[in-house]
C-alpha cells in the first residue's frame, strides 16, 4: 500500500513538475481565448515555438504571464498606429484578437526584427495587455512552455 502510494506521488511529482504545469489566468489579456479566473495546463518540455504557440513565462517582476507567440527568430514586427494594425513580415495575420493593436511607449523600434533565440508575443485582448510591446522580445530560455489546455471556472474570478 505505501508502495503504490509513494510511486503514485513520484508519477504526480514529475508530470506536474518536470513534464507539465498549472496556471490560473488572471486578468483579461487574453480574452477572447482564455478568461479570468480559467485554469490552464502547460507542456513543459516542448522548446520549439511557433506563430500562435500560447506561452507561459515569468516577467521582470516575477509574475507569470500567457501570452500568444506572433514572431519568431528573424520575423519583421510592425505596427500601424493609425489603423490599429498588426504586420508580420509585411501581412496582417489571422487572428483572434480583441480591440486594435497600437505601440506602446516603451523604447522599441518599429519595424521590428525578432532576435534570435526569441519570441514577440502579444495578448488576445491587445487594448489591455501587458505584452512584447511593453516587454520586448522574450528568450525563448525564459519560456516556461506552451498552454494545451484550459478549464474555464463557471463565473471567473471577482
Amino acid at each position: 500500500m505505501y508502495r503504490d502510494l509513494a510511486i503514485t506521488a513520484a508519477v504526480i511529482f514529475l508530470l506536474f513538475k518536470i513534464i507539465a504545469g498549472i496556471a490560473i489566468v488572471r486578468g483579461d489579456s487574453m480574452e477572447p481565448t482564455l478568461t479570468d479566473g480559467s485554469l490552464v495546463l502547460f507542456y513543459r518540455l516542448g522548446h520549439t515555438y511557433k506563430r500562435n504557440d500560447i506561452v507561459i513565462f515569468r516577467s521582470g517582476n516575477g509574475n507569470l504571464l500567457i501570452k500568444r507567440v506572433v514572431g519568431i527568430t528573424g520575423d519583421k514586427i510592425e505596427i500601424d498606429d493609425k489603423t490599429g494594425t498588426l504586420l508580420v513580415n509585411g501581412t496582417s495575420p489571422k487572428e483572434l484578437a480583441k480591440g486594435k493593436t497600437y505601440t506602446r511607449d516603451s523604447g522599441i523600434k518599429y519595424p521590428f526584427t525578432v532576435p534570435e533565440n526569441c519570441v514577440f508575443v502579444l495578448g488576445d485582448n491587445r487594448e489591455a495587455a501587458l505584452d512584447s510591446r511593453s516587454l520586448g522580445a522574450i528568450e525563448t530560455n525564459n519560456l516556461l512552455g506552451k498552454v494545451f489546455f484550459e478549464v474555464r471556472i463557471l463565473g471567473g474570478s471577482t
